[in-house]
């Protein structure tokens, strides 16, 4: 096939209603500044063709409005909704600290492969959806759509895309520390398909 190469924006929600709070598959809505700070974010991408959103409504609410403004094809997915934290979905980061109770939240930070929040989600299933859907991507980006997409979600989400790109090793606590990612934070992966259709990404600064 003929080599190409094309883009992926990833783009973090903007500010929520509620401040201060784990958010996880919670459900909160954008503040006003939030929303200004996704159309500030958006901008300058002329070139995308495709938009990608988690169903959270701090994401898809934009991502309809956008993709009605510029008449682009909108795909709600819910393999890149956030982290599901369970029982901690939603509570304050101040209550979470003071609860005294088996794990914690500390001890899920510190541990996140081995402990689990109380009816949360496991982090190998987490970074097996996650995986799986930037595979899909990239295969889709291969066979059918070499244009450059916009990716609408969560910082958990982009964090370990991002782990994948770096080729951090899978149980590494790295990946969900190492890169801090702000409200409407855009970060641009640029995706190279060779001769046999294979994808080299690389993260462009």
């Amino acid at each position: 096939m003929q080599p190409f190469s094309t883009k992926v924006y990833f783009l973090r929600h903007g500010e929520l209603e509620q401040q201060n709070v784990l958010a996880g598959r919670s459900d909160f809505e954008l503040s006003k500044k939030g929303v200004q700070q996704l159309e500030d974010a958006v901008v300058g991408l002329c070139d995308i063709t495709t938009v990608t959103s988690s169903p959270l409504k701090r994401c898809k609410l934009f991502a309809q409005q956008l993709a009605n403004t510029r008449q682009l094809p909108l795909n709600i997915d819910s393999t890149i909704a956030e982290y599901d934290f369970g029982d901690w979905d939603g509570q304050s980061f101040e209550a979470l600290w003071q609860q005294a109770c088996s794990p914690t939240i500390g001890d899920f930070w510190q541990n996140p492969w081995q402990i689990t929040p109380p009816n949360g989600e496991p982090m190998s299933v987490f970074y097996n959806r996650v995986e799986t859907w930037w595979q899909q991507l990239l295969a889709t980006i291969t066979t059918q759509n070499p244009g450059a997409h916009l990716v609408i979600t969560h910082a958990g989400v982009i964090k370990q895309i991002l782990a994948f790109v770096c080729q951090l090793p899978r149980e590494s606590l790295i990946s969900q520390n190492v890169f801090s990612i702000p409200y409407a934070g855009l970060i641009c992966v640029d995706v190279f398909i060779d001769e046999q259709g294979e994808a080299w990404p690389k993260i462009v600064f």
